[in-house]
């Protein structure tokens, strides 16, 4: 086959190999820029007039705040690079910790209980089917807006090469790969915890209703005359197609079964080209590079490091098991807070000491992975010399617990599961390499995007704050606290825990306090070993904070008392 070149006159293959440059050259070359030196960007905060910043918007799935740049030893240069070039932020929240209702709480600005959707299985177009979602917006401003891989909700790994439960009005062009991980190597994973924990009845009714749904679609909803060969039907370099065509049902599941939940990973023998998340980045850059002429909004969104932990095997050796440090647990953890606070009261899934580490070192060549693939896409910036007018947006759907009260995973409202990485650099971003303090939540950055690109028609029911004053001053007064919440069933059938962060402390109340409740202060108590909720000294705090919750909570949408059935 004649290998087709690109309006620059470069080949695929010498375009991908340029793309695929080392990626801290680049980051570090905006760590270097004299606003990034001087804190000062010599760009407004919002840029007004005719010309139109690029939005760089890059997801991950599963991951939490272990990383270089907090302080914690996982090997992340590029995005330690990226906070260094921008502003980080510490103490930032997720509004559930759940895929499908995070990221369309993100996406329309609207909390969960607003967009109706707390689990995967809802189409927020079901429920508040005239919202205008941020890339809609950018849309109605005259920009190209694309994604490549996981925005919206995908069932992670088994509906990997499909549209997942995307949003199509919120696109002009998509891409979705299947790599060599999902189609050769989840038949050969290593189990970290249990096997049984993965076939539970519903979890196979949603697989077999998943089947069912995507059996249906005959009829490609997505463009089917795009520019890019690999976009439409190309193969990439583990012989899948780069892209679907939106007719290609759910690829069958491997031996394994569903793997959604499974802790379990395998140090793949691929190239790092034969993985989704590499194509994943592949395909935004090619996005990026056929429309660097016009404004663009082009979402990345990777896949890992959510389970299986299935990365190329030098990723893991960036790591000795020896060297993992796992958090400590006691079995009094178990017991401080609400019984309908905890997923499981087997510690850790009954993994033995060395599984833990094992499991947590996988999380971490996950994360690593994810790392050099964000190093591609900024390094691709910085080729195309569209570094000074591009936004940079960083964030993960929700946090991911590795052993913190003996818990896994998400859907808990401790810290670990509710808290998120978030970092925004590039233009607009004067404080760079400042990190902010101030509790902020995803609800801000619908908000946040359209008043630094200075956006016209901005809904009026947005229920997130703009960030550009911390992203002028990290320090700067701020008074908003963010709100996460998560279901649960207890006895009388479906019900809620919510909870607010401050700065200090978190509150949480169950089922509207019937079923519990939690106090934190995370400045005598990082580790939230101490509940206070029934302290009387903490009376009045807790009060004040529950009030403000609650003061919130209804306006978001939320059903006085709690009540989800």
């Amino acid at each position: 086959m004649t290998e087709k070149s690109n309006s620059n006159g470069m080949s695929r293959r010498a375009f991908i190999s340029a793309s695929a440059l080392a990626a801290p050259a680049a980051v570090a070359a905006l760590a270097s820029t004299p606003e990034a030196s001087s804190g000062l960007s010599q760009a407004p905060a919002v840029l007004k007039g005719a010309r139109k910043r690029n939005v760089l918007f890059i997801s991950t799935d599963d991951m939490c705040n272990r990383l270089g740049c907090y302080g914690v030893p996982v090997k992340s240069p590029n995005l330690d690079r990226l906070a260094q070039s921008g502003v980080r932020f510490d103490r930032h929240y997720c509004q559930f910790p759940l895929c499908g209702p995070s990221r369309s709480s993100l996406m329309t600005g609207l909390a969960p209980d607003s967009t109706r959707v707390w689990d995967l299985n809802t189409d927020f177009r079901d429920t508040i089917p005239g919202t205008v979602t941020i890339s809609q917006l950018f849309q109605k401003n005259g920009y190209f807006t694309a994604r490549a891989g996981k925005i919206y909700h995908y069932n992670n790994p088994s509906e990997i090469g499909t549209p997942g439960l995307d949003d199509a009005a919120s696109w002009q062009q998509v891409s979705y790969p299947a790599g060599y991980d999902r189609t050769h190597d989840e038949d050969l994973v290593t189990f970290y915890a249990s096997q049984e924990r993965m076939y539970s009845g519903r979890m196979i009714q949603d697989y077999q209703r998943m089947q069912a749904q995507r059996a249906k679609q005959t009829e490609s909803s997505w463009p089917t005359d795009p520019k890019a060969p690999w976009r439409y039907g190309g193969s990439g370099p583990s012989g899948i197609r780069i892209s679907q065509d939106g007719r290609t049902p759910v690829l069958p599941l491997g031996k394994n079964g569903d793997l959604g939940i499974a802790i379990a990973g395998h140090a793949s023998d691929a190239d790092d080209k034969a993985i989704t998340d590499y194509m994943v980045a592949e395909a935004a850059i090619c996005m990026i590079d056929e429309h660097k002429d016009e404004p663009w909004f082009i979402g990345a969104g990777f896949f890992r490091p959510h389970v299986p932990f299935i990365v190329p095997s030098k990723y893991f050796d960036m790591y000795r098991v020896d060297d993992i440090q796992v958090p400590p647990f006691d079995s009094s953890e178990l017991k401080s807070a609400p019984r309908i606070a905890y997923d499981s009261m087997d510690p850790n899934y009954g993994m033995s000491p060395q599984d833990h580490r094992e499991a947590v070192r996988a999380y971490y060549a996950a994360i690593s992975f994810v790392d050099a693939q964000v190093g591609r896409l900024v390094d691709a910036l910085e080729r195309l010399n569209l570094a000074k007018d591009t936004t940079i947006v960083f964030w993960a759907d929700h946090g991911f617990m590795v052993g913190e009260h003996g818990q896994w995973e998400k859907t808990k409202l401790f810290e670990a599961s509710a808290r998120v990485p978030f970092i925004m650099a590039g233009a607009g971003v004067a404080a760079a390499g400042k990190p902010c303090a101030r509790t902020s939540e995803h609800l801000n950055v619908y908000p946040t995007l359209a008043e630094i690109c200075d956006l016209h028609g901005v809904p009026s029911n947005l229920q997130g704050h703009s960030l550009v004053p911390l992203l002028q001053n990290p320090d700067a007064p701020w008074d908003h606290p963010a709100l996460t919440q998560v279901t649960r069933r207890n006895a009388s059938g479906p019900t809620m825990g919510y909870s607010v962060r401050t700065e200090r402390y978190r509150y949480t109340m169950w089922s509207n306090g019937a079923d519990g409740e939690e106090l934190y202060d995370y400045d005598q108590d990082p580790h939230e070993l101490k509940n206070l909720a029934n302290d009387s000294a903490m009376s009045a705090l807790k009060a004040g904070l529950r009030a403000r919750l609650e003061t919130i909570a209804v306006a978001r949408g939320m059903k006085h008392p709690v009540d989800h059935t």
